[in-house]
């Protein structure tokens, strides 16, 4: 993982010796963000579906993701992507409820990834449970653009371990799985599970948990990010 002088850097770098024009101007805005509260930091919540846990072996099924701009959730910019993997589902689909016959009608995967980084520009990255997603988002940039992508990223995981081991509090088996904390933030279960559905509820339990740290909108965010 990189400081964030490094990241900017790296972004950069990157940036000068890549010639697609969208990617390299993404990598420049990102190198360019400036990170301070909610309230004026934009952030992008993702959250990815895939055939396995393996990113070496596995394969992404499905994208979703929204913004969240103000300390308010964009609802306008949801979107929600199938990708056609050209693997099968396997037993993914038990969680997904995603079969074969509907990914096959998805996008491929390059088109799913411009889109995203596109809606990306400017904006901190929002993940439940990071390292999963970004692993997953980096080996397929290598196939893709050539290099793996580096990421900004707050994570509401590791957002919520931190605040408990600063208040000393137990963490047990399972406590900080995404409907789990929902549900410790009296936040509505959904019945519905897809990346849309993960990506909007991880935004929204960033909120609680920054109106549990601060105000929501006056949580200052780069103690909180990490570097990919």
């Amino acid at each position: 993982m990189l400081d964030h002088w490094r990241y900017q850097k790296r972004c950069q770098t990157i940036a000068q010796r890549f010639r697609q024009a969208g990617l390299a101007d993404y990598l420049t805005e990102s190198a360019a963000l400036e990170v301070d509260t909610i309230a004026n930091t934009p952030l992008i919540a993702v959250d990815l579906e895939m055939t396995g846990l393996d990113a070496r072996e596995n394969q992404i099924v499905a994208i979703g993701w929204t913004h969240v701009d103000g300390g308010r959730i964009r609802f306008a910019a949801n979107q929600h992507l199938l990708i056609n993997a050209g693997q099968t589902v396997g037993y993914s689909a038990a969680i997904h409820e995603l079969l074969d016959s509907d990914v096959a009608h998805g996008v491929a995967l390059e088109e799913g990834l411009a889109t995203l980084f596109e809606a990306a520009r400017g904006r901190v990255w929002l993940f439940h449970h990071a390292s999963l997603d970004v692993g997953f988002l980096q080996r397929a940039s290598i196939s893709w653009a050539g290099f793996a992508m580096p990421f900004m990223v707050l994570d509401t995981l590791q957002m919520e371990l931190s605040l408990r081991q600063q208040r000393d509090l137990p963490v047990q088996h399972d406590d900080l799985r995404l409907n789990k904390l929902r549900a410790h933030y009296n936040l509505p279960a959904y019945t519905a599970h897809n990346a849309l559905t993960d990506a909007s509820s991880t935004a929204e339990l960033l909120l609680a948990i920054a109106e549990k740290m601060e105000p929501a909108t006056a949580l200052k965010l780069k103690p909180y990010l990490t570097y990919f």
